[in-house]
């Protein structure tokens, strides 16, 4: 199913083409890549997708937070995050089918690729801003044992064990196991995941199998409650999930050129959640009601394709069907009197594809089209078109354009509290150009786009805290990104400034900073010492909660620092340090970002 696309590094040299989202025909854009050993350094994918301008991830508490990531100045929900391929985003989330960054740990993964574009024509609902995909580590070549363990200050720690290799008939198999315990970071913060995952793979991955299990135990303040700093109530929202992921692909050929794929997963995800509410304030005198909720959320897909190949020119088409269903019972206590809150959602989904690409000399271009038909909405029709042009002397020019849209998710429609039935879909167009100039150990990425939005589903405390369509929103954006090798050293510097803007004269758009900016020097010091600094800057941004109204949040500076010690040719040693001067800034209006914190770490591969 899957086919080259040009990649740009994000942390180490540039790498030849590789895969990054299920497409089955290249899509044509550079993507941003963050590869193994910095996933390794950060200690969670938040933490390391952080590090990209394109991304700001709110991650109010530290890992206890809901590591929310905004693509581009979209919604966290408009970002696709894929697993091996398969979509995780979780319908019945608070975040509207936001996944939640912050559960997914770092350790036994191949690399995350950030795709910025409207996608939908190829994965249907929800890639309005993009796909972020994360790859698990492929099988070694022969038997191989690895152990992570360490610790974090402020009480955390961290364990991981992995086994690695081939298992005959041309199979391979990876396992991995990993528990992360955050520690107490920031006030009545704690966080602890346990995850397991089984991957068996053949022929490069044109067969297999993923099982992946994930638990997660955490605890904070309640969102919107005014944190450590604001909030009235000193009282923790207690919240579990436990989370099933497993999928099955096989690629079968037919004759010469021409390939049937076949795909099937199945996600199943349960949350309880007791929050203690938000006590009221002036600007909302009746607060948020202490609630207890108890949800199961389980989708099935499936997906049949044909791709045919002939010189330069390549063709896909295919179908697909899923079956989601949501279920949510609790209660909110308004003190005096308690209120039973439940829903019941079932939806079925069918879709079909097709897709092109072909190539001429130094021009190439890609065109795909996609309908969609979810429960009882109206049939919508998604398009995508993008070329490519090697301009000579390594310089490279990239365009695309594309429609997408996204159905409303369970929680957005029935959440007893903030639900609203009548919401509309959410539709977006979006247009983005690039020009790439890669030589010598040199990358520069001059970029742009302009985003339409229609219909965005947000968040409104007033009159009362309820969830609306907006009319129209925009947000256009200019980047810039230089990757320098020089000897042993490597210098990376991006930054990006959007304009997000509501059309229709409504309020502006929360926690959308118009300034990212991201600078990194990795240090090859010796053969076994490598040394890394990274310097990431956010712009101010507007917030709300209930205690403080809307209030605009200051800009800030996060310095990280790192160093890996290959001690033997067995052992490493790693010593990290995040928040490195300690700075003083908000996450989120209230929520103070967690102080200095150091983390050591020792690995083994045998």
């Amino acid at each position: 199913m899957l086919l080259p696309v040009l990649l740009l590094a994000q942390s180490a040299a540039l790498v030849p083409p590789l895969v990054v989202t299920a497409s089955r025909l290249p899509p044509l854009s550079s993507a941003i890549r963050i590869d193994g050993a910095t996933l390794d350094s950060s200690g969670s994918i938040a933490a390391a997708a952080a590090s990209v301008p394109n991304l700001f991830i709110t991650q109010p508490g530290g890992r206890s937070g809901f590591a929310a990531a905004t693509l581009d100045g979209a919604d966290p929900n408009f970002t696709l995050v894929l697993f091996d391929g398969v979509p995780i985003n979780n319908a019945t989330s608070s975040r509207g089918g936001a996944a939640n960054l912050a559960e997914i740990g770092s350790f036994g993964l191949a690399s995350l690729d950030l795709l910025p574009a409207q996608l939908s024509a190829v994965h249907g609902s929800g890639a309005l801003a993009g796909v972020l995909a994360i790859t698990p580590r492929g099988p070694a070549d022969r038997l191989e044992f690895t152990a992570q363990g360490g610790g974090i200050s402020r009480g955390g720690h961290t364990l991981a064990t992995g086994l690695s290799g081939p298992i005959g008939g041309g199979w391979g198999a990876s396992l991995t196991g990993q528990i992360d315990d955050d520690g107490t970071p920031t006030p009545l913060a704690r966080f602890v995941a346990r995850t397991a995952i089984l991957r068996v793979v053949r022929d490069g991955g044109a067969d297999r199998l993923l099982l992946r299990f994930n638990d997660v135990d955490a605890a904070g303040f309640p969102d919107a409650s005014g944190g450590a700093l604001l909030a009235h109530r000193r009282v923790a929202e207690q919240r579990r999930a436990r989370e099933f992921l497993a999928s099955v692909r096989t690629r079968r050929m037919l004759a010469d050129g021409l390939a049937l794929d076949l795909s099937s997963s199945w996600l199943g995800r349960s949350d309880s959640i007791a929050s203690p509410g938000v006590a009221g304030a002036a600007s909302n005198p009746a607060g948020l009601p202490a609630t207890t909720d108890a949800t199961r959320y389980d989708r099935l897909l499936g997906q049949a394709s044909l791709a045919w190949s002939a010189g330069a020119t390549q063709l896909a088409a295919g179908i697909e069907g899923g079956i989601e269903r949501g279920r949510s019972t609790g209660e909110l206590d308004f003190g005096f009197f308690a209120l039973p809150a439940a829903y019941t959602l079932d939806r079925s989904a069918w879709a079909g594809f097709a897709e092109i690409a072909s190539r001429a000399g130094a021009v190439s271009g890609s065109g795909a089209v996609r309908v969609d038909r979810i429960g009882n909405l109206k049939a919508h029709l998604s398009g995508r078109i993008a070329a490519a042009a090697n301009l000579g002397g390594g310089w490279r020019l990239e365009a695309s354009a594309g429609r997408s849209f996204k159905a409303p998710s369970f929680y957005a429609l029935a959440n007893p509290l903030v639900g609203n039935p009548a919401l509309r879909p959410e539709s977006g167009q979006r247009g983005d150009v690039a020009l790439i100039w890669q030589q010598d150990g040199t990358s520069l990425r001059l970029g742009g786009f302009i985003a339409r939005y229609r219909d965005l589903i947000d968040f409104v405390f007033q009159p009362a805290p309820a969830l609306v369509n907006r009319g129209r929103v925009a947000v256009d954006g200019v980047s810039a990104s230089l990757v320098q090798q020089l000897g042993d050293v490597q210098f990376d510097l991006a930054a990006q400034h959007i304009w997000p803007r509501d059309q229709a004269g409504g309020p502006g758009l929360l926690l959308r900073p118009r300034w990212r900016a991201n600078a990194a020097v990795r240090w090859q010091a010796t053969e076994r010492l490598a040394i890394n600094l990274r310097a990431g800057h956010v712009g101010a941004r507007d917030d709300e909660s209930v205690p403080g109204r809307r209030q605009r949040l200051s800009p800030y500076v996060q310095l990280a620092a790192d160093a890996r010690w290959q001690a033997t040719e067995a052992l490493a040693i790693r010593l990290a340090a995040d928040n490195l001067l300690d700075a003083d800034w908000q996450d989120a209006a209230g929520f103070p970002a967690p102080p200095l914190r150091l983390r050591l770490l020792a690995s083994v591969r045998l």
